[in-house]
Formats: structure tokens, sequence, C-alpha cells
């Protein structure tokens, strides 16, 4: 009978160890977070309305550019040599303006999306850490990185309601 409790008590106490030891998990799908939120409209349209002038400008050099090739392969023919040669520099002068406008616009749209992106992922950060304060989660982890989880074990909806509370 002694030799019966002891197993049962020692069974027991791995029991409750083991308990003692478990984690809570959670898993949250930064994408679907991210493409729900109200911010991310207010994001890309802030974006596009900063950069719309300098994209209309682009647009338009590549029309013009593309109206001239249209041109040159149109009357090229009854074109004097000069008047070939001077359309084809003005062309290539067009490409070139529109090569050195389109880097550093793109460099400095990229940057932005970047500055932008990285304001909206801070919110997601704070919202999950907060998500996981009052739900008493202890290890959250990205849907991508798990093979399988039960839906009830996503926050991403708590998370995202969390987020769009705040605009």
């Amino acid at each position: 009978m002694t030799i019966t409790k002891k197993i049962i008590g020692f069974a027991a106490g791995i029991f409750f160890s083991m308990s003692v030891f478990a984690e809570t998990i959670a898993v949250i799908d930064v994408q679907k977070i991210v493409g729900q939120l109200p911010q991310t409209k207010t994001m890309m349209d802030t974006l596009n309305k900063e950069f719309a002038e300098p994209r209309e400008e682009l647009k338009k050099l590549e029309s013009d550019i593309k109206f001239n090739i249209e041109k040159f392969q149109r009357e090229s023919m009854t074109m004097s040599q000069e008047e070939q040669d001077t359309l084809k520099s003005k062309i290539e002068g067009m490409q070139k303006e529109a090569q050195t406008k389109l880097q550093p616009l793109q460099q400095r749209m990229q940057q932005r999306q970047a500055e932008e992106r990285n304001k909206i992922l801070a919110l997601v950060k704070q919202a999950v850490e907060a998500v996981a304060a009052e739900d008493k989660i202890d290890v959250v982890l990205q849907a991508q990185s798990v093979a399988f989880v039960t839906p009830s074990k996503d926050i991403s909806e708590k998370v995202a309601a969390r987020i769009s509370s705040l605009n």
C-alpha cells in the first residue's frame, strides 16, 4: 500500500510540475492583420498623394517619348538626315531624363513605404503585447512558421480589432 501511494504521489507530482511549465501559445498572421487595418489604407492614400505629381511628370515624359518614337517610325522615310538626327537626339535626351528622374523617385518611394510600414508594424507589436497580456499568453508565433494550429489559438482578429480601435 505504501508503494502504491508513493507511485501515485510521484505521478501526481510529475503531472503538476509539468502543468507549471506549460505555456499558453497563440499565433498571429501579420500580413492578414496589416491588410485589414484602416491605417494601411490611410498610409497608401498618403503615399499616393505624396508621389502623385512626380509620377504624373514621369508618365507625361514617357508619353512624349513614345509619341516621338512613333513619329520617327512614321516619318523617318520623308525626313532629312538632319531632322532624323535631331529627333533621335531629342528622344535619347528624353530617355536619359526619364531614367535620371525614375531611379531617385523609386528610392524615395521605397524609403517612405518602409517608414510607414515600420510605423504600422510597431502598432501591431504593441497590440500583440497587449492582447497577450490580457489573455495571459506566454508565446505568440507567426502563423507562417507553424505547420498546424487550431483556429482558437489565432489571435489575429483580436489584434486587428485593437489596432483598428486606435484609428
